[in-house]
């Protein structure tokens, strides 16, 4: 479990921690180049991830302790691509056009799950301590997918978007025109990687500037 420092450091300080291991960084780079890039994407990727998380954290407080670990291991795999699919089929009842355009975002969060601390966790915490660690590890990603999101669609489309309506999203305005093409660049998946970049070296100087250690 994370310990109090980490908590109190704030979103940002989060970054490095979310990418703590090997698949949790593909899983969650993708997530940042492709829901980061409209509203409308991160608030699906937003509602996965906290469903996901949280399923699991239910599922998982109901049967702790009655299979081996390489079988809990296997079963959240399992659980996690289950409550995914599930998710999107919820969505896609709800808004078709829209769950099939972000569907790949969808199939990242599971993979995001896995290589999570939160499920390496699971079996060694207390029930309490699991359901506020379900909750706050996809609220922070959430939070900096949706902060992404908020600077690359205004600045890359001129426009902010909400799921809804015939098209699967609903264009909040759009200016005309857009902005030059230097401002655009930042929609594309190079943009996104500068901003990942900028947002780590500040993660970084807070954690220097209250004297935490790198790991």
């Amino acid at each position: 479990m994370p310990d109090s420092n980490v908590k109190k450091a704030g979103p940002l300080a989060n970054v490095r921690r979310i990418f703590c291991s090997p698949v949790s960084s593909m899983s969650g780079t993708a997530l940042f180049l492709i829901a980061g890039s409209r509203l409308s994407y991160a608030i699906g990727a937003a509602g996965a991830l906290v469903w996901v998380f949280v399923m699991s954290a239910f599922v998982n407080t109901a049967r702790r302790g009655i299979t081996s670990n390489f079988r809990n291991k296997m079963f959240n795999v399992a659980l996690s691509s289950f409550s995914g699919s599930l998710y999107f089929f919820l969505l896609y009842l709800l808004n078709p056009l829209f769950a099939m355009e972000t569907g790949l975002v969808y199939a990242l969060v599971p993979a995001f799950y896995i290589g999570s601390k939160f499920c390496s966790s699971l079996e060694n915490s207390p029930a309490d301590e699991m359901f506020h660690e379900a909750f706050y590890e996809p609220l922070s990603m959430s939070g900096l997918v949706l902060g992404f999101s908020l600077i690359r669609e205004p600045l890359g489309f001129a426009t902010l978007s909400i799921p809804g309506g015939k098209r699967g999203i609903i264009e909040l305005f759009n200016t005309q025109g857009g902005y030059s093409y230097p401002f655009q660049l930042i929609s594309s998946s190079t943009g996104a990687l500068f901003l990942l970049a900028f947002m780590i070296v500040v993660s970084r100087y807070i954690d220097k500037k209250g004297g935490r250690p790198h790991e």
